[in-house]
């Protein structure tokens, strides 16, 4: 059984949007968090800003990692993630960035996307400070491919990193997006990155692996779930699995699972069990909480809803009978979480309440 024991507001910005929050514990008890803000969820004005907490429950604004507080470098830094390096008290921060110029990132009528670089920044004193973005290259066409980072950078060993993305396409390419789900890898602890290879892919171009959230589990094994989705359509199947037995190196074909949800976080357990938080964009919208033993099998006749999103589950009606359109209009999204050395399931997304788009978390307790 799942329960919720405390929850609050990560942070919200006056007269604009929070989106996509990352929580990460520090080796000395406190923690550090960051997401990107803007306008909208689409737009190009959006950056990155870092917040803090002694406990994981009350939070405060460090602020923008950016100069003057805003990019002014033709970029729109989106999606961050900190990671504490090993066993050190360095930080390594991901993220996207996307080039502007229109005030918006996706263009509906053509399904670009704009131009892209993913990025990495340094931190040597705990996340006060950071360096300029390292541009992290990507081995693809980009007269045929965009690419995102989409997941999380898993550390295997010093000299094992993965990080996942995304492939979409760029303006100016005709016909449908190449869309896979990939990874790199870096064995310099992110100096270099080589390696590229797909995790999940439909050759046929039908089906859509969206938003690969990954983790490793107890058991050492790589585990991912994928928002799946039928091109050209507003239909989504249920989310996939796939798992790697070695280190990444090859991975399953994907595995169907029985929840029918978006973008879906694992949470791996000690005892082998994963609980999976996602978006669940049916009637009531919200994000869920649920439990599997086997990887596939979510026992969804007891999951938690940790938020309904009642009649703000939307933002307005798209302009474009284009499903990327419309979900540029979503009012939440991206849930994500962590396992504590209590025990306890420390959980975080956007949602909007009152008008006002923020960031939440959710502190949710397994009774057996």
């Amino acid at each position: 059984m799942l329960r919720i024991v405390d929850q609050g507001m990560i942070s919200h910005v006056e007269s604009r949007g929070a989106y996509m929050p990352w929580l990460t514990p520090l080796p000395d008890g406190s923690f550090i968090g960051s997401q990107h803000v803007g306008q909208q969820l689409g737009s190009d004005d959006n950056h990155i800003v870092v917040l803090r907490s002694t406990d994981g429950l009350s939070w405060t604004e460090q602020g923008s990692i950016h100069a003057g507080g805003t990019p002014t470098d033709g970029w729109a830094y989106r999606a961050p993630q900190i990671s504490v390096v090993g066993d050190t008290t360095q930080l390594v921060m991901t993220c996207t960035r996307f080039e502007t110029g229109d005030g918006k990132l996706f263009d509906p009528d053509s399904e670009a996307l704009s131009r892209p670089q993913m990025c990495l920044f340094w931190s040597d004193d705990g996340g006060v400070s950071w360096t300029p973005p390292q541009i992290v290259p990507v081995d693809l066409d980009p007269a045929r491919y965009t690419w995102n980072s989409a997941g999380q950078l898993v550390q295997l060993s010093p000299d094992r990193w993965i990080w996942p993305l995304e492939t979409w396409k760029p303006e100016g390419f005709e016909g449908p997006p190449d869309q896979r789900a990939w990874q790199i890898v870096s064995k310099d602890q992110g100096q270099t990155w080589t390696d590229l290879s797909v995790v999940a892919d439909d050759p046929s171009g039908k089906i859509l692996y969206w938003d690969q959230m990954n983790c490793q589990l107890a058991d050492g094994r790589l585990y991912t779930l994928l928002w799946t989705h039928l091109y050209g359509t507003s239909q989504d199947i249920c989310n996939h699995q796939v798992y790697s037995e070695d280190q990444g190196n090859t991975w399953t074909a994907p595995i169907r699972t029985n929840l029918q949800g978006q973008v879906c976080t694992p949470i791996p357990l000690p005892d082998g069990r994963v609980a999976a938080i996602y978006n669940h964009r049916h009637e009531p919208q919200g994000v869920h909480v649920a439990l599997s033993e086997d990887l596939t099998t979510f026992d969804t006749a007891n999951e938690l809803v940790v938020f309904d999103a009642g009649a703000e589950a939307t933002l307005g009606t798209p302009d474009h009978d284009n499903f990327l359109a419309e979900h540029m209009l979503i009012a939440f999204g991206k849930p994500g979480g962590r396992r504590l050395d209590d025990g306890t399931l420390l959980t975080w997304f956007w949602c909007t309440v009152g008008g006002t788009t923020h960031t939440r978390w959710v502190r949710v307790e397994i009774v057996d």
